[in-house]
């Protein structure tokens, strides 16, 4: 039996991966930028342990930033995006758990979308709904991006 496999034109892949890269980048740069802020946001889903909010705040914020970069260089995409969708499950999970709580408050995604648009980031459907938007479009560079590796040559 032959599998039907879906081909996406390499542009696509690019452009997908040069958008979310710097989305991701732009996002985990912020929350380094106010790490305490972003801690803050953390520890209102009440999920963690106070003493673990601060690391976890470092982590997401630099993995966002790393991921983005590699992203954006096309170098290790797959792994990258991966991890992004990694990332985005349990974001979907912790946005979802606090509203099945009945918990309100920020989101703590991309807050220069409020900065430059006026946009409150509240947890809600809204972010669920981006981010599952994100899953969609991380799958294919997931999948089909490149693992270039520049210090090793390919075999010719």
């Amino acid at each position: 039996m032959k599998l039907f496999r879906i081909g996406f034109p390499p542009a696509l892949i690019t452009a997908l991966r040069l958008l979310l890269g710097a989305l991701f980048m732009m996002s985990g740069g912020e929350k380094l930028l106010d790490l305490k802020y972003f801690a803050l946001v953390i520890a209102e889903y009440q999920i963690l342990p106070s003493l673990l909010i601060p690391a976890v705040a470092l982590f997401v914020s630099l993995c966002e930033l790393l991921c983005g970069t590699m992203l954006l260089l096309d170098l290790f995409s797959r792994i990258s995006s991966s991890i992004m969708l990694c990332m985005m499950a349990i974001f979907i999970a912790s946005i979802t758990n606090n509203l099945m709580r009945g918990l309100e408050h920020d989101c703590g995604c991309m807050e220069f979308l409020s900065q430059w648009y006026g946009l409150k980031e509240e947890i809600g459907i809204g972010p669920i709904v981006r981010d599952i938007l994100f899953v969609i479009l991380l799958l294919p560079v997931a999948l089909l991006g490149s693992n270039r590796i520049p210090w090793k040559k390919n075999p010719t």
